[in-house]
């Protein structure tokens, strides 16, 4: 089998870590990297790659089959669009793009190009998430009716404010943190419309960007249910759960427990979201030093065991299908593209609605 080379654009936290697990795959190596700061330069030394000075060097590297995008949120857009044209695979992160526009652009460059496209939602590997996906699958809570998600916590000021805290590279705390958005669709199927109050009410000024701090949704979906959510920096009470609840039970996502709860009709059955013991240990640790929803890990850190679990599983599914092997049905909405269009779509229509004080059309 041909050695498959990565190329990665955007060294940070995430770009680093996805980096490191897939060179441990048989059949895959990182041949170069690219970020206009200290990363690449770290990343190089540690990986022995080549390190580029621009994505087009990057793109045009002999040795390059496929690319992993973590730069910042805002040019996902232009970096899957270059590599498409390049006729490389594309394994994207999360959020996949800042507008509904920009997402149908990518999928359908990638679908020209004939080149593997997919999507980094990684929660979808999440052991105690895909549980959840397989009891509603089964219609062991019956019929979904409502759900309610928060993701919340509080921030002191920074000393240097990254371009995660700046609206308008980030897209915020919706596009950011947009897993439980693209969980929410994810369980209730797509939305209709949405709408949503919010601002930056606390963390104007120094040590802070201009991202809203305190954001409450209210969806519509198109199957008649309905979903709420808080979301921000700007809750000092600050949670990390999911519930759904249905016509014959319910289930409640606790992270800052490490729980799963399910109810059904003849009794209440609690287990853990991660049963690993590292996974467990590195969230326990987590929500000792903060509150666990609103969280960034920092350039130089490596993500907790179980993120670094649900990557490794990501990423060989991505590296598999690059090889020639068919797309997993579990995972397809992750290679075509669809659920990170209904996250991009319900995160937008959240922000117009926000703007104009009226429920926005989901797109």
């Amino acid at each position: 089998m041909k050695e498959v080379g990565y190329g990665i654009i955007g060294c940070g936290y995430f770009g680093a870590e996805l980096a490191r697990t897939i060179q441990e795959f048989e059949g895959a190596k990182v041949v170069c990297c690219q970020s206009p700061g200290e990363g690449a330069r770290r990343l190089s030394a540690e990986l022995h790659c080549d390190r580029e000075e621009t994505v087009e060097k990057l793109l045009a590297h002999p040795d390059v089959d496929g690319v992993i995008v973590a730069s910042p949120n805002s040019m996902h857009h232009e970096h899957v669009l270059a590599a498409a044209r390049a006729g490389k695979h594309v394994y994207c992160e999360k959020p996949f793009a800042l507008s509904v526009q920009d997402a149908d652009e990518m999928i359908d460059a990638c679908k020209k190009a004939g080149v593997v496209l997919m999507i980094g939602h990684v929660m979808h590997y999440y052991e105690g998430v895909r549980t959840v996906k397989n009891l509603i699958s089964s219609g062991a809570i019956g019929t979904p009716l409502c759900a309610h998600a928060e993701r919340t916590g509080w921030e002191p000021p920074h000393d240097a404010v990254s371009w995660k805290k700046q609206q308008k590279f980030s897209g915020g705390h919706l596009f950011h943190h947009i897993h439980e958005v693209d969980l929410m669709q994810w369980y209730m199927g797509p939305a209709k419309s949405v709408f949503a109050v919010g601002g930056n009410l606390a963390h104007k000024g120094k040590g802070f960007g201009d991202e809203d701090d305190v954001l409450l949704l209210t969806i519509d979906f198109a199957n008649g249910s309905f979903g709420t959510m808080q979301y921000g920096s700007g809750f000092r009470i600050g949670e990390h759960f999911l519930k759904i609840n249905g016509t014959l039970g319910g289930v409640k996502m606790s992270f800052k427990d490490n729980t799963l709860t399910v109810y059904r009709q003849d009794g209440v059955e609690t287990i853990p979201m991660f049963t690993d013991e590292a996974s467990a240990a590195d969230l326990s640790k987590l929500f000792k030093k903060t509150d666990g929803g609103i969280a960034y890990g920092k350039p130089t850190d490596k993500p907790p065991a179980y993120i670094a679990k649900a990557v490794s599983d990501e990423l060989r599914d991505f590296h598999s299908v690059v090889c020639g092997a068919p797309v997993p049905e579990r995972v397809k909405d992750l290679f075509d593209g669809s659920s990170a269009r209904e996250s991009v779509a319900i995160a937008a229509a959240a922000l117009r609605s926000k703007e104009s004080g009226q429920p926005a059309r989901v797109e």
